[in-house]
């Protein structure tokens, strides 16, 4: 009999926040036009520590349904939203590998609304992300990249145990500027 290393994901109910409301939880295929819409806004902000300009994003309502769906399914995968009001004030997603030789690592991506950050959520976003991956058994290894002007990202990371393992020069062009990123990791 094949024992099944998925998450339980009945540990994920949504949490309340004490600070202003909202709320953490999974993504819902049904949230994918709110996801879409909260991208497109964040894409647009200037200066943003994002490699996607909002030009290039262009998913349909079906195809991040998809995504979300698949994810859900995944069990070396995760996306969480933080939600206030019925608005998607943020998002992180782990996505795990899909080859047997990678499934134990997932790799982070984290993103706030301008008008919600330096508020905890992406703390709280990344210690569920952590404790989740913790608690599945299948992911030992979770890693992320970032500019290496974003110092408050950066910060964060290290605040949840990140490393930084390496510097990928003029990796990025940004707003005609050649930016580099670096390499984080997490060993669980």
């Amino acid at each position: 009999m094949a024992t099944s290393l998925q998450p339980d994901r009945t540990r994920l109910t949504p949490i309340q926040s004490d600070k202003p409301s909202y709320i953490i939880r999974e993504a819902q295929p049904e949230d994918a036009a709110a996801i879409i819409t909260y991208f497109r806004h964040i894409f647009a902000e200037p200066g943003i520590n994002l490699i996607t300009e909002v030009d290039e994003f262009s998913p349909t309502v079906e195809s991040e349904s998809r995504i979300i769906r698949d994810m859900g399914r995944a069990e070396n995968s995760l996306f969480l939203v933080a939600e206030s009001d019925g608005r998607i004030i943020g998002q992180l997603t782990l996505e795990g590998g899909r080859r047997r030789n990678v499934r134990h690592m997932a790799t982070l991506g984290i993103t706030v609304a301008e008008d919600w950050r330096d508020q905890g959520i992406g703390r709280q976003l990344m210690e569920r992300a952590i404790h989740w991956a913790r608690d599945g058994g299948i992911i030992r290894r979770i890693e992320l990249h970032v500019f290496a002007r974003n110092e408050r990202a950066i910060h964060l990371y290290e605040k949840c145990g990140f490393v930084t393992e390496g510097r990928r020069r003029r990796a990025v062009i940004r707003d005609g500027e050649y930016l580099d990123d670096l390499v984080m990791g997490l060993l669980l």
